[in-house]
């Protein structure tokens, strides 16, 4: 029928007829958390290196970085939608200062036994945070590239 057609055309494009009322709120955002990792970053006899590139990412469109600082503590955050998982990388940027040349890590971080703190609303989730240290291994000179 020709009210069929109609009601389909409009839905289509976008058009819809309210399941709830008109009492509930129209609301447009997306889900949004903060994520913190704080930690140090230290070589393998657990002295801390400095101007280490720590990263926490995502993925390849959305990380934060940060470079450790003297006695290696670092602290990144990034705003994202909401995650279980993301990664933390670390690489030595410098190359020989301070104490040499090291391996890149990436550690996985389980953010899903966190709870969320902070003030939330219906779009806002809170932040996690947790401590993560990195320990990094020297590069060795007969590397296979």
């Amino acid at each position: 029928t020709m009210k069929k057609i109609i009601t389909k055309s409009l839905s289509i494009l976008g058009f819809t007829i309210p399941m709830f009322g008109c009492d509930a709120p129209e609301m447009y955002g997306t889900p949004w958390a903060d994520y913190e990792v704080k930690g140090k970053v230290l070589d393998a006899d657990g002295d801390p290196i400095k101007g280490i590139k720590v990263s926490l990412i995502e993925d390849q469109y959305n990380s934060q970085s940060t470079q450790s600082l003297e006695n290696g503590t670092f602290k990144v955050s990034l705003g994202t939608i909401p995650f279980d998982k993301l990664k933390l990388t670390a690489q030595d940027i410098d190359g020989a200062e301070n104490g040499g040349e090291f391996e890149e890590k990436t550690v996985e971080l389980d953010f899903s036994k966190i709870e969320y703190t902070g003030d939330k609303d219906a779009w806002y989730s809170g932040k996690k945070s947790l401590e993560q240290d990195i320990v990094l291994e020297e590069k060795t000179n007969n590397e296979q590239e």
